[in-house]
């Protein structure tokens, strides 16, 4: 028998604090451990032009520290970091003054710039308690770890033992309150890198930068997480404090903590630590909504790879009704083994190595993705008609009941698997508001 919806019952508490924080608290008693994920609605889709990967950038600085946390005298380091700031400016400035007039830059200005900054960040890391923050929770039991940024939203998490529950609270509460992005154009180094091993060097990782880059037009979805080269090259501490100081608001995040917890004792907690954070007004925001497609986008990357292939069909935002038969639809075409196009591409036919099909759901639009890896001497013309005719048969015939039943039980079991997990289920709580 398949579970029914109504059948899902979990005892959530939810609480607003009075600056508009919200907290959902579930608990479960299997073991005395707890798992919290704190989202803050914001992601790529908020970032301004000529600011992409900022976003994904401030959530690697939030790692940095506080002035608790992280610095040996944040007194006497915040002179030197701020004086940091005023020389990146210039050399940024130098630069473009060369690109504009066509000119080349002062190389003896740009290098004594370039030692002055080494300077002056020697200087800064004898002031920097690496990774603290890290350590703490390390220390302290803390598990996973880790944060992420999306195109809606960026996410941070960490699984710790019952009673480190006030320990978890300060030392998020002080992350809202009162960071320092210190060692910021190094880390933008590290940024800078990231991307090129995850799409410069990855032909995969090249060709959906692309594919995506021409799926949207009115929403600012097409731009990469990671951002474009040279609008990370560019971005400057400055420009993170107030991305922080916009979207990092109380009235702009969501608490989930799953686990051993009293819910009363985790709201006690949560007055008591983030009550007092202010609340700030929300950036002006214009609704988006994608237009639909009036005609076919095809893009070409040449890579010195195999042949692959992306196929990228406009969907509806989440929330959207159409949102539930679509993701059988992908289900039904390209998820695992048992799917009609791996069945056919993969085992029958041969002309490919690997297809899959996904939906990604955003908050302001939608994408059904196909992807597939041509199998020598196959050409991805052959895997393309494919697809385009396992399309065809779908939009012709009605599916049959144990088709459906097997994608409902595969749902089932991926659902059941996320539950399974307190970090899974806060996770699961946390996107979907």
């Amino acid at each position: 028998m398949s579970m029914l919806s109504e059948d899902i019952r979990l005892p959530v508490t939810e609480h607003t604090l009075a600056n508009g924080m919200r907290f959902l608290v579930v608990e479960r008693r299997e073991s005395p451990t707890f798992s919290a994920y704190l989202r803050f609605r914001v992601g790529s889709v908020n970032e301004a032009a000529g600011e992409s990967g900022l976003a994904h950038l401030l959530e690697h600085m939030m790692f940095k520290g506080t002035t608790k946390f992280g610095s040996t005298d944040p007194t006497r380091e915040q002179p030197v970091l701020a004086r940091i700031d005023a020389l990146h400016s210039a050399l940024q400035a130098e630069k473009r003054s060369a690109r504009l007039t066509g000119a080349p830059p002062d190389s003896d200005r740009v290098a004594a710039l370039q030692r002055e900054i080494a300077d002056l960040e020697a200087q800064a890391k004898r002031f920097v308690v690496r990774n603290e923050l890290w350590e703490i929770y390390r220390r302290n039991g803390g598990t996973h770890l880790n944060a992420s940024t999306s195109r809606d939203g960026t996410q941070y998490f960490v699984s710790l033992p019952k009673n480190r529950l006030e320990l978890w609270a300060l030392l998020e509460s002080d992350r809202m309150r009162d960071p320092v992005f210190r060692e910021f154009y190094t880390e933008r180094d590290v940024v800078q890198e990231e991307r090129r091993q995850r799409v410069e060097t990855n032909p995969r990782g090249r060709l959906m930068e692309a594919a995506v880059g021409v799926a949207f037009t009115a929403v600012p979805y097409g731009h990469p997480v990671l951002g474009w080269p040279g609008d990370v090259e560019h971005l400057s501490r400055p420009q993170a404090e107030a991305y922080f100081r916009a979207f990092y608001a109380p009235n702009n995040a969501l608490a989930v903590l799953v686990g051993d917890l009293d819910p009363a004792e985790v709201l006690r907690v949560a007055e008591k630590y983030f009550g007092d954070l202010p609340a700030q007004p929300r950036p002006p925001t214009s609704p988006l909504e994608e237009p639909p497609h009036v005609g076919e986008r095809r893009v070409r990357v040449e890579f010195p790879a195999e042949p692959q292939m992306i196929m990228l069909y406009q969907a509806p935002a989440l929330g959207h009704l159409d949102t539930y038969p679509l993701a059988v639809l992908a289900t039904l075409l390209g998820d695992g083994r048992s799917s009609r196009l791996y069945k056919r591409l993969v085992e029958r036919e041969r002309l490919a190595t690997s297809v899959s099909a996904g939906p990604w759901f955003l908050q302001y639009a939608g994408l059904l993705v196909i992807q597939a890896t041509p199998r020598a001497p196959h050409t991805i013309e052959e895997v393309e008609a494919a697809i385009e005719d396992e399309i065809a048969i779908l939009q012709a015939e009605l599916v049959g009941p144990r088709e459906l039943l097997k994608v409902r039980n595969q749902a089932e079991v991926e659902t059941v698997e996320h539950l399974a997990s307190n970090s899974g289920l806060a996770s699961r709580l946390g996107n979907a508001w």
